[in-house]
């Protein structure tokens, strides 16, 4: 592709030579009719806060890749703007009383992007493929629970009997108990149908899906360009380009500089904005502000298997030494929450009565003195470890620095050259310290305490271990009274905080600016990955003024 149109100093007559165009296009009959005044066409600039490590929904595990995929994609369900589970492929879907077998009956004339209607089959191949020991996806765990998918996935069958196509267009799911959050486990993007002739050694860079956009190009470290599908089951989206700037190392400051130069059509609030941007009318009335809180948790992740951080102590008193209130409402900002514990607010099992850690230095001096390492004399400096170039993120790093070296520890900042690079180095646990956020993928807790803290999770970076915790969570899993899930949910965070894997510094709320021509805008709690971009139309009125 040619450099980007936007980029030109004639952005503004291209717009309006496009509004000419656009003013004779022909409204395109769908799922978005409703909106009497839309109108079809037109490119939507995305910035991309990081490089994507995969386009391939077995091994996707970061809110980049999500953010592109969730176009590309579409499963069996999916999230509304309320996190109501509807129906996406499959158009209907019965639970048996026992909570174990799952029958859906799916949409007749779906197709892939290489043009083939979907069947049962292609969900049983592309789950199954999840759980083939030979591919390695990290998010097998997710479906370890449908019956036979342990042998499978050990190897020991050749199938996983609870996978089954009754007839072209009905899906069988048994699982071997109870699993609570299944039906939401269904609306992850890892849960998304692939076509089996499509599947290369390329796939993660040239997807095929069944999503409102098709795969055009990826120039790494730069662009990915996804183009409207017209054979789109629920109608052709309004727009033509979903055009994802890459910015490699979160930089949020030259994000907003080429969104208020019209290169991109939405946003993210700078924390050095927020404050004259929240509460002044010029930005207001010159763009349309959507905030809302989401599930998501900012924290600091602890190596448990190096020393010093393998003791309690030592990760209990950097805990208390860092005042973290002051963290986010000075330096942070944005409306972001300091967090107690690992759940957020607004998500099953968080416990308003938490009060997790507070600042409390001489408690940390007492806890290091115990470990051993009284003033930190014998604690080598501790590297911590982020992707984000961004100005809030390094003044957080600057402040943990100052604050616990008021203890005796030394800390060095260290931002990775790429988020491939970054999450290289946590997975292989191979820092003491980072620097991270995690986005829910499904409104459940067990989407943020055992992915985050189960020993055998992949997305389990600290190295935590504790066979009560997987217990617990294993058991959760499987409850099927509420009140009962909930309770140990809230056990497990208190336990887990009190062995302090990790400092639960803040919750980012969505807090976006949009060009005024941008319309039909929806979010939901699980914020800007999962904006629905086939319902965004482009007002090129708005465009021309």
């Amino acid at each position: 592709m040619t450099d980007r149109i936007q980029h030109s100093p004639n952005f503004r007559l291209w717009r309006i030579i496009v509004l000419i165009v656009m003013l004779v296009t022909v409204i395109y009959p769908g799922w978005g009719a409703s909106q009497s005044n839309a109108r079809y066409g037109g490119k939507y600039n995305i910035p991309l806060s990081s490089e994507p490590e995969s386009l391939d929904p077995a091994f996707i595990t970061d809110i980049y890749s999500v953010t592109v995929a969730n176009s590309l994609f579409d499963g069996l369900v999916e999230f509304d703007k309320d996190l109501n589970i509807v129906p996406a492929i499959a158009e209907l879907w019965k639970i048996s009383r026992n909570r174990r077998l799952y029958t859906f009956q799916l949409r007749q004339g779906v197709k892939f992007h290489n043009g083939r209607e979907v069947t049962a089959e292609d969900f049983v191949f592309s789950f199954s493929r999840i759980l083939q020991p030979d591919t390695h996806s990290p998010v097998a765990s997710l479906f370890l629970n449908i019956e036979g998918a342990k042998a499978f996935h050990e190897g020991k069958n050749t199938e996983v009997k609870g996978l089954q196509a009754l007839d072209r267009y009905t899906l069988k799911i048994e699982l071997e108990q109870p699993f609570a959050p299944f039906l939401s486990i269904l609306a992850m993007i890892n849960a998304k149908v692939i076509p089996k002739e499509a599947l290369d050694a390329d796939f993660s860079r040239n997807p095929v899906g069944t999503g409102p956009f098709k795969f055009n190009n990826w120039n790494p470290g730069k662009e990915i360009i996804l183009t409207a599908n017209d054979a789109y089951n629920l109608g052709r989206p309004y727009l033509d380009t979903l055009y994802f700037q890459i910015y490699p190392n979160i930089e949020w400051e030259k994000v907003f500089a080429d969104f208020e130069r019209g290169f991109l059509d939405q946003s993210i609030i700078p924390s050095n904005r927020y404050d004259s941007i929240t509460s002044g009318r010029r930005y207001q009335k010159r763009y349309n502000l959507v905030s809302k809180p989401t599930l998501n948790l900012v924290y600091i992740g602890m190596n448990c298997r190096q020393k010093p951080l393998d003791d309690v102590r030592v990760r209990q008193a950097m805990t208390m030494a860092v005042d973290i209130t002051t963290i986010v409402t000075k330096i942070t900002k944005r409306g972001s929450i300091p967090a107690k514990g690992i759940l957020p607010p607004g998500i099953a099992g968080f416990d308003p009565e938490f009060q997790g850690y507070g600042y409390n230095r001489v408690r940390a001096r007492k806890l290091l003195a115990e470990a051993g390492y009284q003033g930190g004399n014998g604690i080598p400096p501790l590297e911590i470890w982020t992707v984000s170039k961004a100005e809030s993120v390094q003044k957080e790093l600057m402040a943990y620095k100052n604050y616990l070296a008021d203890i005796g520890i030394q800390i060095i900042p260290k931002v990775a050259d790429s988020w491939k690079h970054f999450i290289k180095l946590i997975n292989e646990k191979r820092v003491p310290l980072y620097y991270a956020a995690w986005y829910a993928d499904y409104p459940d807790p067990d989407n943020f305490l055992y992915v985050l803290c189960h020993s055998k999770s992949r997305t389990n970076r600290m190295g935590y271990q504790n066979s009560e915790i997987d217990h617990l969570l294993e058991s959760a899993r499987q409850e099927v009274d509420y009140m009962k899930r909930i309770e140990t949910y809230r056990e497990v965070q208190k336990r887990v905080m009190e062995e302090a894997p990790l400092i639960a510094q803040h919750v980012n709320s969505f807090n976006y600016l949009f060009q005024p021509w941008v319309k039909g805008i929806e979010v939901s709690y699980l914020g800007a990955a999962y904006i629905p971009f086939r319902k965004i139309w482009i007002d090129y009125l708005e465009v021309a003024k």
